[in-house]
């Protein structure tokens, strides 16, 4: 299987590349998975929190929606942590193969 190399690629590719590195992100880390079930049994379970995330539907909230509407924002900060550093490190691989490339390393 050849390697996907970033820097040849344009960014729906590159999209796709991060896309597929939460997948399996998603799978590997446990912890990840965790707030990622949370993420989803919220969104299920409060079908108003739900219609205002994704489709932009401003409705009343009672306070319990509200609370999860909160805790919903914490969890996908605490995920975004998670993703902000995988992609970190994907980036540096990248660095890495790109300078190799340019025969800038050995």
């Amino acid at each position: 299987m050849e390697y996907l190399k970033l820097y040849d690629i344009d960014s729906t590719e590159l999209n796709g590349l991060i896309d597929s590195k939460r997948i399996e992100f998603k799978h590997k880390n446990l912890e990840y998975k965790k707030l990622s079930d949370e993420v989803s049994k919220i969104m299920e379970n409060y079908p108003n929190v739900l219609a205002l995330i994704e489709d932009n539907e401003v409705n009343s909230l009672n306070e319990e929606e509200c609370q999860m509407l909160q805790k919903l924002i914490k969890l996908n900060m605490k995920m975004t942590t998670y993703e902000d550093r995988e992609i970190f490190f994907l980036g540096a691989r990248e660095n890495y193969f790109y300078f190799k490339n340019m025969n800038l390393i050995k």
